[in-house]
Order: C-alpha cells, then sequence, then structure tokens
C-alpha cells in the first residue's frame, strides 16, 4: 500500500458518514445477501464527494500478488519495467492473474493505492473473457468497501460450514415405535390357600378331641 501522510486524517471524516449499502443481491450458494458493486458505489459517492474525495478503480493482469512494478507505475516503458523488475528479482508468476488497483485522492492531492491480484480461474460455461470479467466485478466491490470501511455482506464467521444450520442431532435409521410395556402380573388369590389351611385346623382339633 502506497499514501501519502494526510490522507488518514481527510478519509476519517469521511468514513464516519459513510452509510450502510443496501444488500440488493443473494449468493446462490451460501443464501446470504449481499451488497452488489452498484450499490456500494451509490450509497459512497454523495460522501466522497461532500468531502472532496475520488475514489478510481484500474483493472490490471500479469502481475503477481507481491508486486510487479509495471502496474504501480505505468509510465515506465516495457523495456524499463523488465529492468526494474529484475533488479529488484521480481519473476513472472507461471500463472495468469488478474486484479484491481484501487486509488483514493483528495482535491489538495493527498492519496492512498492499495492493489489486489488473484490468478485468473476458469469458470464453467464461461469463456476466459467472461471469468476476468466476473473476477474484476468481484474484486472491485471487496476493494471499494474495504477502502471505504463499508459494510456490505452479512457476516456468516458464526455460522456452520458450507451454510449449514444446526438443528440438533437427528437419526439416519428409520424410525421404530418403542416397545409396549409388559402388563402387570394379576394379583395371587389366596382364598383357596386359606380354605385348605382352615379345613386341616378342623381335621386336627377333631382329631384331638376324638383322644380325648
Amino acid at each position: 500500500m502506497t499514501k501519502s501522510e494526510s490522507i488518514t486524517h481527510l478519509a476519517a471524516k469521511a468514513q464516519a458518514e459513510m452509510p450502510v449499502a443496501v444488500f440488493d443481491a443473494t449468493n446462490p450458494f451460501l443464501k446470504s445477501k449481499y451488497a452488489s458493486l452498484g450499490a456500494v458505489i451509490q450509497a459512497s459517492r454523495p460522501i466522497l464527494a461532500k468531502h472532496k474525495l475520488s475514489l478510481v478503480q484500474f483493472p490490471i493482469s500479469g502481475g503477481s500478488a507481491t508486486g510487479d512494478v509495471r502496474h504501480l507505475t505505468p509510465a515506465l516503458s516495457p523495456i524499463e519495467a523488465e529492468r526494474v523488475n529484475g533488479a529488484h528479482g521480481v519473476t513472472r508468476p507461471t500463472s495468469e492473474m488478474v486484479g484491481v488497483e484501487s486509488i483514493l485522492t483528495h482535491e489538495s492531492g493527498e492519496f492512498v493505492a492499495e492493489r489486489i491480484l488473484i490468478p485468473l480461474t476458469e469458470e464453467k460455461g464461461k469463456s476466459k473473457v467472461q471469468a476476468a470479467g466476473s473476477t474484476l466485478t468481484y474484486l472491485r466491490r471487496y476493494s471499494w468497501a474495504s477502502i471505504l470501511g463499508m459494510y456490505s455482506d452479512e457476516d456468516s464467521d458464526g455460522g456452520t460450514p458450507s451454510g449449514r444450520q444446526d438443528h440438533g442431532p437427528q437419526t439416519t435409521g428409520p424410525m421404530t415405535k418403542p416397545a409396549t410395556a409388559l402388563p402387570p402380573p394379576p394379583p395371587v388369590r389366596r382364598e383357596m390357600k386359606m380354605e385348605d389351611g382352615r379345613s386341616k385346623m378342623e381335621e386336627k382339633r377333631k382329631a384331638e378331641g376324638g383322644k380325648l
């Protein structure tokens, strides 16, 4: 990142008044809401104009994530850029890179500039040019919101992986009915035992009486 000395103070005043962008788009994979590039720009432009600030973005390509001087100094000719890169030990990456350079400037001449570069990947159903365009839009949106300190995405850090919601433990096998409890055993009928005991006592009494 490159910047002048007073830009932080100037940008802080604008950031204090920066509104939250309208969440006008939905991520088809995470099902979360976010502010599109247009919504972020529309929400921030009035505040930027009020504080005499301007944010411009340039597409860049072919560099490395750590720094290819020719992107930061476009006034250099390709031969001069190669000479400066070689002096700093910068080598060309093996994969194609695409990115955005963002420059926040004030009418006084103060500025801050930063850039981001990522490998260009293929997307199903898209040509290389279309994939680069999608990547640039994505990087522009994040860079614009980051430089101005804007909130443009739902926070998904506290969620479960892959956007899944935790609904507690779940069973994976077939549901089975609980076993029916057996009925209690019937009460023991003691009438017959009492009758038998009474008969034996009478027989014993008769036997003893006969002896007497």
